[in-house]
């Protein structure tokens, strides 16, 4: 078990290589930008990558999408064989105390257990956000929807926790930086309940 590691912002050429050798194993093909777009807002200052490091060892990756002062978690995982060792919680807490401190608003989606399609995929999606509330983030009444994947949208503990409102204005703010107002208007909704069961709201 490795006791120690440091979190610190991860470099272009270690980001490039997480990509093509971690982020394509730990992601579904859909789910995946592509590397070129990373780079990109990488260059323009709208995205970061930190790591929890021992060594040469990139433990854990954590990506965020920035807008401003605030962003959302694009990609977060544990190296496969260091599963289960605590590392993932270990790495949300320090990047909470440390390099997060100092962000107005941090938001991420974990897929929303209500929409689960059987008893299985629900017990996983609760132990997912079981696990996110359990190193201190806090739930929200914000519901979204992107790309017809249903979403819980829980804030990071960092600063004051934000209303609703000023979460779901965060999140849209956030998308609509990332896509053009014909595609956002197309794929992202908020404050949705489960896809067919009541109106989306734009």
């Amino acid at each position: 078990m490795i006791d120690r590691f440091s979190v610190r912002t991860l470099h272009t050429d270690e980001i490039k290589t997480l990509y093509k050798e971690r982020l394509t194993r730990d992601f579904p093909p859909n789910e995946l930008k592509p590397l070129s777009m990373i780079t990109k807002a990488l260059e323009e200052d709208e995205y970061i990558c930190y790591g929890a490091v021992a060594g040469e060892t990139i433990l854990a990756y954590a990506f965020f999408v920035k807008c401003g002062a605030n962003a959302l978690v694009d990609y977060y995982a544990v190296k496969e064989d260091m599963r289960d060792a605590g590392i993932g919680s270990r790495f949300i807490r320090e990047l909470i105390a440390g390099p997060l401190q100092g962000m107005n608003c941090v938001l991420l989606e974990a897929e929303d257990p209500d929409c689960a399609q059987d008893m299985h995929e629900r017990e996983t999606r609760n132990r997912r956000l079981s696990f996110y509330t359990r190193n201190g983030l806090w739930t929200t009444a914000v519901k979204a929807e992107v790309w017809g994947a249903p979403y819980c949208i829980l804030q990071l503990p960092i600063g004051v926790r934000h209303s609703s409102d000023t979460i779901a204005a965060v999140y849209s703010a956030i998308y609509h930086a990332m896509m053009t107002d014909k595609v956002y208007n197309e794929r992202v909704r908020i404050a949705a309940p489960c896809p067919g069961t009541g109106p989306l709201v734009p």
